[in-house]
């Protein structure tokens, strides 16, 4: 079993956390709320998940996980190092990466042995290059570290679920050994696990999160026309879902897509698009 830091105690970082303890690895939780943290030890999960401050407490009490604002005693001897902090949109639409910039400075300063460095949070393609760039241009001692991109695919209110039993997991590294590595890390899991170099794997994430949009964007631009010319959207709906090629998933027309996750998402590869004269 593995030593895992997780960068970050929030939505990312927690379930993947509390999920990385139940499947037997040694996890501390890094955040700079020094409430959040106390608050974690008690047991409470400061979101709601099902099922989560169940294994929360399962697992602290069995000591495999536990929570700090310690990040130089967390980062130094671990195996892994998750990033799971948030990466919020820019007035222009980009993502802001200065909660993973500040991570990758602080690895740098304080691991003591070889590790990888896996970035979990959603950033744009050629974040994982730049960031390891920046770490080994900086690190402070004579150590290896790679990075690997593992971006999560989870739907709130179901992220437990989607973490231990996820509908696959994808691994982005630039060499055989930290790949052999990552996916060792994850044989426990019961899932199909998809390989790739790590711009692929930063690409897999947004392509996703963007597709699922554009289906709720489809339908309840259908659901529009329906009105117009009489016919009834729930009908509809249902008569597409037959389809395996199209399925049943995000057809429910309503007012829109929200959430985190898909409007920085679609706002962040649009803006990539843009720069790149797409």
């Amino acid at each position: 079993m593995y030593k895992i830091a997780i960068a970050g105690a929030g939505y990312v970082g927690l379930v993947a956390g509390v999920c990385f303890a139940e499947k037997g690895h040694n996890v501390i939780c890094v955040d700079i709320d020094e409430h959040r943290i106390n608050y974690m030890k008690k047991g409470k999960s400061p979101i709601y998940e099902k099922d989560l401050e169940e294994l929360m407490q399962k697992n602290y009490k069995e000591k495999r996980i536990n929570y700090t604002t310690d990040y130089k005693n967390a980062y130094k001897d671990a195996d892994f190092i998750f990033i799971g902090v948030g990466t919020p949109e820019r007035e222009d639409g980009s993502a802001n990466l200065d909660y993973v910039y500040e991570v990758a400075k602080q690895i740098a300063n304080t691991v003591e042995k070889d590790c990888i460095v896996v970035i979990k949070s959603t950033v744009p393609i050629g974040t994982n290059d730049e960031i390891e760039k920046y770490i080994k241009e900086n690190l402070k001692n004579d150590v290896c570290v790679n990075v690997a991109s593992n971006p999560e695919f989870l739907a709130q209110g179901n992220a437990v679920k989607d973490t231990l039993t996820p509908s696959r997991i994808v691994i982005g590294t630039e060499n055989i050994k930290t790949q052999e590595k990552m996916t060792k890390l994850y044989e426990n899991f019961d899932a199909p696990i998809l390989c790739t170099n790590r711009r692929s794997a930063e690409m897999i994430k947004y392509a996703s999160n963007d597709f699922l949009a554009l289906k709720v964007s489809f339908i309840n631009d259908i659901a529009n026309l329906c009105e117009i010319v009489g016919a009834d959207i729930e009908d509809v709906s249902k008569g597409m879902s037959y389809d395996e090629r199209i399925g049943n998933k995000f057809l429910k027309a309503g007012c829109g897509y929200g959430g985190s996750c898909f409007p920085k998402d679609t706002k962040a590869l649009h803006y990539l698009a843009s720069r790149a004269r797409i």
